[in-house]
């Protein structure tokens, strides 16, 4: 038998309602997790449930008043001995025709109370889901937007252009909702929330992901907090990383130009650097001009470590694992010789080398990040990028020595390298950041082949 439970938020108008298909074994604690998954909810705050109405006042009976139960998480036991461990009771022992309707309170400051009702029950079909959404309406609140009254005057600011706090208001809801979802009051997408379901109670006999096996997106997603995993799901299937992470060869060619002709330039038998360790001030003339970067550049262009290209061009080189220095000498890797006449080959090999070489794991997670936004294609403005970033780093746990977030100018040491790659690739087109920085087709199929790698 499936239990057919309809869940609202009380007070909220215009209603946000959900209508759930819902086995009665699950615990409590399973409960729990499905009305975060289906309401929207992030699971950042404390909860409970109850079978009684918290904003109603029991009357006497008899000249006794009865003792609303009370079912919590087994860390909050200890606060109040008349409360039961969630995890013993399941939801068809506490919601049956006879008990009336369950309270489940969400963040006991905000105080989000959501009313379960049981409206049917119906067979339980063989491989049937153990909760399904079947209908509902609009998505959750903001959290910590102040209550259901505080988000109805939250979002009556938003409509009207002319409230003193509109701005900022668009401010704190634009990085409260995150860069992984637009904020939209009306939304609700029953499939995307079915497949988040099916994750959160797994056949059993799915293929299970075997330790080290997973992909970069894959692990990133499992360090989330639970609560925004969805989110961030929804949002890597919005970048189209199921979609193919292929190149032509003459754009390959194309994208990978600079690293070709250093690498050519290297050649099988190597360079010889400078006393002082620089390019030739013949090789960095040539190289600027080879590669069209003269001509917005002021200067000779002729000394390495005053022209930044060339000098950025080096040592991405190195770092990606194209080229090594030896006694005075540049000289080519394995792999680099392999791949001199090979652009596509080449293509994927830098795809692969951004997403796997770093100097530590703060700047392994920034790269994944940025290469998500270059994937998904929304971003424009570099801060656009920054904050994003930032706020995915926030989310993997990330923060300075005191805990606090990190700021846009430590994100953006993170992703020196990283932007120095897509610079010389030609995905980002202005070195100073001074233009915008729309990712193309062919950016994007990149970052989806660094994050397939």
């Amino acid at each position: 038998m499936l239990l057919q439970v309809k869940v609202w938020i009380v007070g909220s108008e215009p209603l946000i309602w959900r209508l759930l298909e819902i086995d009665p074994s699950l615990t409590l604690d399973r409960v729990h997790e499905v009305i975060q998954t289906t309401v929207g909810w992030r699971d950042s705050h404390l909860h409970s449930f109850t079978d009684t109405d918290p904003y109603v006042r029991l009357r006497a009976v008899n000249g006794h008043v009865r003792e609303p139960r009370r079912w919590v998480p087994l860390d909050l036991l200890e606060d109040n001995d008349d409360d039961l461990p969630e995890t013993d009771w399941n939801l068809g022992q506490v919601l049956t025709p006879e008990s009336g309707p369950l309270f489940y309170e969400y963040d006991f400051g905000d105080g989000w109370i959501h009313r379960l009702e049981l409206t049917g029950t119906l067979p339980m079909p063989p491989n049937a889901p153990r909760a399904r959404l079947v209908d509902g309406a609009r998505r959750a609140p903001l959290e910590d937007s102040g209550g259901i009254y505080g988000y109805h005057d939250l979002l009556d600011a938003l409509a009207d252009p002319g409230h003193e706090k509109h701005n900022d208001l668009q401010a704190w809801i634009a990085w409260t909702a995150g860069p992984w979802q637009e904020f939209d009051p009306e939304q609700l997408e029953i499939d995307t929330v079915n497949k988040e379901l099916a994750l959160l109670f797994p056949a059993p006999d799915a293929k299970q992901h075997r330790p080290g096996g997973e992909s970069l997106t894959q692990e990133l997603t499992n360090r989330m907090p639970p609560g925004l995993r969805r989110e961030f799901r929804s949002y890597l299937h919005a970048a189209g990383l199921d979609g193919p992470a292929t190149v032509e060869a003459d754009l390959a060619e194309a994208m990978t130009a600079p690293y070709l002709w250093l690498s050519r330039r290297i050649g099988l038998d190597g360079l010889s650097l400078t006393a002082a360790g620089w390019l030739p001030p013949a090789v960095v003339r040539e190289a600027m001009t080879e590669l069209d970067w003269d001509q917005d550049w002021i200067g000779k262009a002729n000394r390495e470590d005053q022209t930044l290209p060339v000098l950025q061009l080096r040592e991405s080189a190195q770092r990606l694992g194209l080229i090594r220095k030896i006694k005075g000498r540049l000289v080519l890797t394995s792999a680099a010789k392999r791949l001199l006449d090979d652009p596509t080959s080449l293509w994927h090999f830098l795809a692969r080398s951004i997403s796997h070489r770093h100097r530590h794991d703060a700047e392994r997670d920034a790269t994944l990040l940025l290469l998500l936004e270059v994937a998904a294609g929304k971003r424009t403005e570099r801060a656009d990028y920054l904050e994003a970033v930032a706020f995915g780093l926030g989310a993997l746990g990330w923060s300075t020595r005191t805990g606090a977030e990190l700021e846009p100018k430590t994100v953006q040491s993170l992703l020196v390298d990283a932007q120095e790659v897509l610079l010389n690739l030609g995905i980002f087109d202005d070195r100073f950041g001074l233009k915008t920085n729309t990712a193309k087709a062919p950016g994007q199929a990149l970052a989806r082949a660094a994050l397939h790698s």
